[in-house]
């Protein structure tokens, strides 16, 4: 018998059936015996580790006369908790994880601010903000798999040492972060510090002007600051393109431009440049595998996209269409064609780093042309494509199938 820790108000799908739930054991400093039978062990229980378990598990319920796929994911918190992002993602990527009843706000265009410029980019599909917490735990409840609260202590082979135990896989996923923890953590020489950023959030109730807004300030030359609205609330951060943490001035002053002071903060490292998808037999996703865009610092869709790839690719070697060496080298072949794309964003990524600020809001407002900007945003947006499906009606509530196509049809904020 496995111990499951459900994340609050979340059922778990367990071996004895849908909502079978396991309360935690009463000495909290014990191990708990876990569960050593696992098709697939996801650690890291985010964007890109819930869009595999979602991808592993739709793909289970689709199937007819198999067994059923024994899946687990494992986070050291409880599911939505720890948030590090802005929290912002194209519309179709919060909707293709189910989570639509979690979106905030919804912004059709882009605003970049220079002292001494302002450009608008119209957006061709639009973006939203969205609670963390919501979007993580609707996701989770739509992917049906079994979660196991517990940090990563290390890894031998398909086994995962965990606080609370081993718990072992037939494949093992990596979805920590920047850390790569089934990889050995932030000393490994896997985990690169050369292509990360860091950068710092703190959201305040107050309005402001709907669009998503990028400055380009003196008090974060080496990076950026932004202001995204988040439906009656405003998520001010700034980032530092060579990843130094003592931001906290930084924001202190630009929150200061608009009468605000902060308040908790949160933020993080964001790790770019497209590392070794696949090591050891462990296939890594997310910001384990670089997958953070350089310059703009987006990662929430590259996430889910390899995450998506990732676990199909994983549920066709489950159902013996792939060996695991196919799916890993379609794996890496998928991150591949976005390569050059990466490239020209750390170019991009650099150049601001020397530009004066007054040619990168020149810069900022030739991109506004519609060709160009069309040209841009086609190219951008082109990284890690591939359409993603929405979910499955027999994988949500009514409820939230009301909610799904509400937002699909009006696009209003909330």
């Amino acid at each position: 018998m496995s111990v499951r820790l459900p994340s609050p108000g979340a059922g778990v799908t367990g071996a004895g059936g849908p909502n079978r739930r396991h309360a935690p054991a009463a000495d909290s400093d014990r191990p708990m015996h876990l569960e050593t039978d696992y098709d697939v062990v996801i650690a890291g229980a985010s964007f890109a580790g819930l869009a595999v378990a979602q991808r592993l598990s739709r793909s289970r319920a689709e199937g007819s006369g198999t067994r059923q796929r024994r899946i687990a994911v494992l986070d050291r918190a409880p599911v939505g908790d720890g948030v590090t992002s802005a929290c912002a993602a194209p519309v179709t990527i919060v909707h293709a994880m189910g989570a639509a009843d979690s979106i905030r706000q919804v912004h059709d265009r882009l605003v970049i601010h220079t002292p001494s410029s302002r450009a608008v980019w119209p957006l061709p599909e639009s973006f939203c903000t969205f609670d963390y917490r919501q979007f993580c735990e609707r996701a989770f409840e739509c992917a049906g798999v079994d979660f196991i609260q517990a940090s990563v202590i290390g890894r031998s082979g398909s086994i995962v040492q965990t606080t609370t135990g081993d718990v072992s896989g037939k494949f093992l996923v990596d979805a920590t972060g920047w850390r790569a923890g089934l990889l050995g953590g932030p000393t490994s020489p896997y985990v690169n510090r050369r292509w990360m950023a860091f950068g710092i959030e703190s959201e305040v109730e107050g309005a402001f002007e709907p669009g998503l807004h990028f400055y380009f300030l003196p008090e974060v030359r080496d990076g950026y600051a932004w202001a995204f609205p988040a439906g009656g609330g405003i998520r001010f951060g700034v980032l530092s393109y060579r990843g130094r943490s003592k931001l906290h001035g930084a924001l202190e002053q630009f929150m200061g431009r608009f009468g605000f002071q902060p308040g908790a903060i949160h933020g993080g490292f964001l790790a770019s440049g497209l590392r070794s998808p696949v090591v050891n037999g462990v296939f890594v996703v997310g910001d384990a595998s670089g997958h953070c865009l350089p310059l703009t610092g987006e990662g929430i869709r590259t996430a889910v996209l390899g995450g998506f790839k990732c676990g199909e690719l994983l549920q066709r070697v489950l159902g013996g269409e792939l060996s695991r060496e196919q799916a890993g080298n379609q794996y890496e072949e998928f991150l591949q064609r976005s390569r050059r794309k990466f490239r020209t964003l750390l170019w991009s990524n650099c150049a601001l780093l020397v530009l004066p600020l007054l040619a990168v809001g020149q810069a900022a407002k030739w991109l506004s042309y519609p060709s160009l900007l069309r040209l841009f945003m086609r190219r951008y947006l082109g990284i890690f494509s591939e359409t993603p499906r929405p979910v499955r009606p027999a994988l949500v509530t009514g409820d939230l199938l009301a909610r799904l196509g509400a937002g699909q049809q009006d696009g209003t904020d909330r």
